[in-house]
């Protein structure tokens, strides 16, 4: 419709845009991807285009999965649901085609959109950092606004291992120190965001990264640090559950006043003590209208009653649920359990201990209760094992495309499972595939995806010698340079683990933009040889 350089300049621009909006906004996002293939249709070049999608077999790759979903209508009674699965499924296949058939954006413009892109990330972060400081008792998963807090999470990873590559790149220190700097913040605010996936994605990704460069000293930083970390975990395990001198001596029958305690003696500890035990409700009733206004029967912003954060709270500093433990609080402890918080380690722990705390109490809750709503890591558990039975019953091809959310409600009723109250996808993509498309379907998929990787893998290793750009982030796209991509597929391989990445568009975004950086970078199609393609 218009030249070759118009046509390459509303590309780089509608990719910078995307990259931008897939942090930010969903409503943007969709007008832009769409956009992208508009322009990639009218661009032309058939043949040239045809010549890149043959030979690329990433492409290939990503087609096989979004048309097995199309084949899955054929096994599945909703076809409704469906047909809206695979339109949530289009930018995925889109997105990869316009970029894997197009050549990657060059020096300097390539850096520029990847320094756009992780500024918009800092932006996010330091506005969700003003909301966290400024919003009492802001929950976690609300400190980003624009996109879950989860999907954020990957993109933060992102950026992370960018900065990382750059510093090692440049022997300017100021440079160093702003990169280390600006890593710091971001690991912080991934704290803030309690996300234990990224974490976990961090963990596996750093150690990838220093076997990738073959490092020792850095491996064995690495072993040192997991190892502290370790200690941490196990000494904040042992401090949680070693029991407080209330717990390990005989049980009293009545307050220091001659009224009888309650003692449910179900087990449930938190903080070293039994959360159940040394209860007196009369006591409770009659001593906090002496130190607050907020009824005890009243819910907080947290969700909790103010009787249930007082009698948790308690617990937690070693009192007694009676007027001798209420008497006992400072004021700023009482505004606190006011406001909801029903541990002290929540409101002056750090963030790590934070995160440990409510894990085991999560744990806590499910050991003796089979309690999951609320908890997230829980709600995976059981989501796991029911998604287990479902695809028991349909091993070979599944449920089919839009049977999925059904077979999982009637496994939560038949098992009586607490999940049936507020069903949920499996978070867990491989489970997801499995209970779609079955085995076959998933041995499918995980075949041309292989096939992909070993075809990139051998190109790599043959274009080793070639002359490589000293710039920094020039050498992200390089057939020879692979760790970038390689901690990107990290990163979406561990967040299949806990995540149904592909269930939303920024998840399918973060799976298909940075495939335009790995893409040879050249000026023209005629330029591009078809052995230089993914």
């Amino acid at each position: 419709m218009f030249g070759a350089k118009v046509h390459r300049t509303i590309y780089l621009v509608l990719l910078t845009l995307l990259g931008g909006c897939m942090v930010t906004t969903v409503g943007l996002s969709n007008v832009v991807w769409v956009l992208l293939l508009v322009n990639w249709v009218f661009e032309g070049r058939w043949a040239e285009k045809w010549r890149m999608a043959r030979g690329n077999r990433l492409l290939h790759a990503f087609a096989v999965l979004f048309f097995l979903h199309v084949v899955g209508l054929l096994w599945t009674s909703d076809i409704a649901k469906g047909c809206s699965d695979i339109v949530e499924m289009l930018p995925l296949l889109a997105v990869s085609l316009v970029v894997l058939t197009t050549p990657a954006p060059e020096g300097n413009t390539r850096s520029l959109i990847l320094n756009l892109y992780g500024g918009t990330v800092f932006v996010v972060t330091i506005i969700g950092f003003v909301r966290w400081l400024t919003i009492p008792d802001l929950p976690h998963r609300e400190i980003v606004t624009y996109i879950h807090h989860t999907r954020f999470a990957l993109n933060i990873c992102m950026v992370i291992y960018l900065l990382g590559y750059q510093s090692l790149r440049t022997r300017n220190i100021k440079f160093k120190v702003l990169h280390w700097i600006l890593i710091l913040w971001f690991l912080f605010f991934l704290l803030l965001l309690q996300s234990y996936t990224a974490v976990v994605i961090l963990a596996v990704a750093s150690l990838v990264a220093i076997l990738h460069r073959r490092r020792w000293l850095w491996t064995a930083c690495w072993v040192v640090s997991a190892g502290l970390v370790g200690l941490m975990i196990f000494l904040g395990y042992r401090s949680y559950y070693r029991l407080g001198p209330l717990s390990s001596e005989t049980l009293q029958e009545k307050t220091v006043n001659g009224h009888p305690y309650e003692h449910r003696q179900d087990g449930f500890i938190e903080n070293g003590n039994y959360v159940n035990n040394y209860i007196c409700r009369a006591e409770l009733i009659n001593e906090w209208p002496k130190r607050s206004t907020m009824p005890l029967d009243s819910l907080t912003a947290s969700g909790y009653s103010v009787e249930s954060a007082l009698i948790r709270y308690l617990n937690a500093l070693g009192l007694t649920k009676d007027s001798a433990g209420v008497a006992a609080l400072t004021d700023s402890q009482v505004d606190e359990i006011a406001r909801g918080v029903a541990n002290p380690v929540y409101e002056h722990g750090s963030p790590f201990r934070k995160m440990l705390h409510k894990a085991l109490f999560e744990y806590e809750n499910y050991r003796c209760y089979r309690a999951v709503t609320g908890f997230s890591m829980l709600q995976r558990l059981e989501l796991w094992r029911c998604t287990w039975n479902v695809i028991a019953k349909h091993p070979l091809i599944g449920t089919g495309t839009g049977d999925l959310h059904k077979a999982l409600h009637d496994e939560f009723v038949a098992s009586d499972s607490p999940m049936q109250e507020n069903p949920l996808y499996p978070h867990n993509e491989y489970l997801t595939l499995i209970a779609l498309f079955g085995f076959l379907g998933f041995a499918l998929i995980v075949f041309f995806f292989l096939r992909a990787w070993h075809h990139t893998r051998n190109q790599a290793i043959m274009q080793s010698n070639k002359h490589l750009s000293s710039h920094s982030l020039a050498l992200l796209c390089t057939p020879s340079y692979s760790l970038i991509k390689t901690l990107w597929l990290v990163t979406i391989l561990v967040s299949f683990l806990t995540e149904n990445t592909l269930d939303s568009l920024p998840g399918i975004l973060f799976c298909s933009w940075f495939l335009a950086f790995f893409q040879p970078s050249v000026r023209t199609f005629s330029d591009m040889d078809k052995r230089d393609t993914i």
